[in-house]
């Protein structure tokens, strides 16, 4: 089979960016190349605490005890109650940004994952 006729066609030309275009660049040999980075941001977290009115409650009724002393010169009433002490707390944390590094990292990336 022969083909008898002149065809027209466009030319193969190597990959070329809109900026290599723009600019009449003919490039023949584009890359594109990628490096891992270490970056790190340092966080400082300290505790917060609030305290608010403590309320009191007895519990019951109270006891009491009576010792003589035993020579007799006195006595020595002791009076106990039980009760219930509310204290309300609120907890948190505070964070505080450090300034961010960045640095090179060891090796190369084979691709970047988004």
């Amino acid at each position: 089979m022969r083909i008898n006729e002149a065809y027209e066609h466009e030319a193969i030309l190597p990959y070329q960016t809109a900026e290599d275009a723009a600019a009449g660049s003919n490039c023949n040999c584009n890359k594109i190349s990628t490096q891992c980075v270490d970056v790190s941001a340092p966080l400082t977290l300290s505790p917060t605490a609030s305290i608010g009115t403590a309320t009191v409650a007895c519990q019951g009724e109270p006891s009491i005890t009576c010792v003589t002393e035993p020579d007799g010169t006195c006595c020595v009433v002791t009076l106990t109650q039980k009760v219930c002490v509310t204290v309300p707390m609120r907890y948190g944390v505070t964070m505080t940004a450090g300034e961010p590094k960045i640095g090179c990292a060891d090796g190369t990336c084979s691709a970047c994952g988004y």
